[in-house]
């Protein structure tokens, strides 16, 4: 590991050093977007970039929707803001209006966001399993180039465990699949065998890249992928194994393409009326399917108005999958159950684990008081045992003498606080502090140690 990265426990770290930095679909405009990308030939520039500033153990995913930063940071006021300028020089946006664009999570909040993105939970279409397979590409590439630690592939390791238990446990992954069973269904009906079939994916997103290569499975003949950024479609492209172009053939490709499967998301149409009307017409007006998975959309709705143009939003594969909104939703809220419910169980391991060093120096401390009493005692067992309770308990008597000095006793929160730790500590009786007791142990244990 490199020096910037902290070679300490994996459970004893606070949890406010861990962060997500970035921005998405919900949060930014398609311009940073682009700017932001990071495709995988440069994401080792990028990480070097990280592991020259000597920010922590990091690891960077970036798609089509989202660009973002999960740190486990050395110091973290310095690792944020540090990023953040790491983020503009790369995007060449300025700092403060990529500032305003960004999200910035850190404990409890970073946890929960990379649980729900692993899991499928913070995608356009919910449950599609497209993210986790780029997560885990962007885990298996900072861990290439040393920069994740135990900490963090702690966190990673727990987030794959919480996205298989969501999958598992709601069946929240079933409803992409029927889309994508749904998209099928559409694309037979209308041409039949698809082995004859060039599909066009414009735009890289998940959903479109998962119907993609459903249908690339079931045998469709040609896959053409175009995207505003070309370092995007040359990542899609890989993936499906075919082959891509630029979006300024957008106009020749939808002319070749019997099925269209949009994917861009980018607020404004990629393809309206009139250009579909233009491509039907090249296509010497044999039918096209058009399947627009964006949010917001990037076909106007207005194509299906042309006859030769058979037009399907998401809303509508849900429909034909039987997959209704409402469903999904409810396997969602199942889902972010089970995440806050491991979120609990990760903290609570982590303290337990933090708390590990010091209740080793407690009974460390502990059984050198013991063989010391047990020495001068001379095997004498009733004074041993004084002995040891003594001398135990000489520390925390002090502690709390000097405490009613400097409070002004009971009453005050200070003293209250100590009784309530004291009370756990050691299961005393529910009384205040002072209270009567059998004058038996009302002794001074420091009067007594002086035997």
């Amino acid at each position: 590991m490199t020096d910037g990265i902290s070679h300490e426990d994996a459970g004893d770290w606070p949890l406010d050093r861990l962060m997500v930095i970035g921005t998405n679909h919900r949060r930014s405009s398609e311009d940073t977007r682009d700017r932001l990308f990071i495709e995988e030939a440069r994401l080792p520039q990028f990480l070097a970039a990280i592991e020259q500033a000597r920010l922590g153990q990091a690891v960077v995913v970036s798609t089509c929707n989202r660009t973002e930063i999960h740190l486990l940071a050395s110091e973290a006021e310095r690792g944020r803001e540090r990023l953040i300028d790491l983020m503009s020089l790369w995007a060449d946006l300025d700092r403060d209006q990529l500032a305003s664009e960004l999200y910035i999570r850190s404990g409890r909040d970073a946890l929960r966001h990379m649980f729900a993105v692993a899991a499928s939970l913070d995608s356009l279409v919910i449950g599609e399993p497209e993210v986790f397979g780029q997560v885990k590409d962007a885990h298996r590439i900072a861990r290439k180039h040393d920069l994740v630690g135990r900490e963090l592939e702690l966190v990673y390791q727990t987030a794959y465990a919480i996205a298989k238990k969501v999958r598992n446990q709601t069946g929240i992954g079933q409803g992409a699949v029927s889309i994508a069973a749904a998209a099928q269904s559409v694309a037979r009906d209308l041409h039949g065998d698809l082995s004859d079939c060039t599909l066009l994916v414009a735009g890289a997103g998940d959903m479109g890249e998962l119907i993609a290569a459903s249908l690339a499975e079931r045998g469709i003949g040609r896959i053409l992928v175009t995207d505003r950024l070309a370092a995007r479609a040359r990542l899609v492209a890989r993936r499906l194994d075919c082959h891509w172009s630029e979006i300024d053939d957008l106009d020749r490709l939808l002319a070749e393409a019997d099925l269209v499967l949009t994917a861009g998301g980018s607020r404004r149409y990629m393809i309206d009326k009139e250009r579909a009307l233009a491509s039907v017409k090249r296509r010497r007006f044999r039918p096209v399917l058009m399947i627009d998975t964006a949010v917001p959309g990037d076909i106007d709705p207005q194509v299906d108005e042309i006859d030769e143009v058979f037009f399907y939003r998401i809303e509508d594969l849900e429909k034909i999958a039987a997959e209704g909104r409402g469903g999904r939703e409810e396997k969602a809220d199942q889902a972010w159950a089970l995440i806050e419910a491991e979120i609990d169980s990760f903290v609570r391991d982590r303290a337990q684990r933090a708390a590990v060093p010091a209740i080793a120096d407690l009974r460390k401390r502990f059984e050198a008081v013991r063989a010391d009493a047990l020495s001068e005692s001379h095997g004498d067992a009733e004074k041993a045992t004084r002995l040891l309770v003594n001398r135990l308990l000489h520390a925390p008597t002090q502690a709390l003498k000097d405490l009613a000095t400097t409070t002004d006793g009971a009453g005050t929160v200070e003293w209250v606080k100590a009784q309530k730790l004291l009370a756990r500590l050691f299961e005393l009786e529910d009384k205040p502090l002072g209270a009567d007791r059998d004058h038996d142990q009302a002794s001074d244990p420091e009067q007594e140690n002086k035997e």
